[in-house]
């Protein structure tokens, strides 16, 4: 029986990847993936290399139910976009899909989940997105008052 040393000499090293799908209908997919130099194609669509910081909610095993992503000044690119997000724009939520691959299977996710951006707070060097899993648009949404039930909204 090979011991713990030679054990883990012989196992195969593994790579996780993780990525981030934002969505929205302004600006369409933004694929990126964390820690690479080299565009990577992962379950048939190509993902841009960006260096972002990603911490999860501090929960133990539970699902992702929040998450930070910290955008470090080499996402010019991904800040242009977001800047696109405004005006009457702001009335369809981003969604993202965060997953993350295994080098061995790069055409399935080990996790995928999908978020919705909370709150994007920019400044000159960094861009911060908070995701969460309720969808922030239906937060604080009262019901539409209409001429049936309000008879004093008729123009007479």
């Amino acid at each position: 029986m090979p011991s713990f040393r030679e054990y883990k000499s012989r196992r195969p090293n593994r790579v996780l990847y993780d990525t981030l799908t934002f969505y929205s209908e302004v600006f369409g997919y933004i694929r990126l993936v964390n820690m690479q130099i080299f565009p990577k194609t992962f379950a048939g669509q190509v993902y841009t290399p960006c260096r972002m910081e990603i911490s999860e909610s501090q929960q133990s095993s539970t699902p992702v139910i929040d998450c930070t992503v910290k955008f470090s000044r080499l996402a010019q690119d991904f800040k242009q976009q977001l800047k696109k997000w405004k005006g009457a724009a702001r009335i369809t939520p981003i969604s993202v899909t965060y997953q993350r691959f295994d080098s061995a299977d790069t055409s399935t996710p080990l996790k995928p989940w999908t978020l919705y951006v909370n709150d994007v707070s920019m400044d000159q060097n960094d861009v911060t997105v908070t995701l969460t899993l309720k969808n922030p648009l239906n937060n604080n949404v009262g019901r539409l008052y209409t001429p049936e039930e309000f008879p004093g909204l008729q123009n007479a």
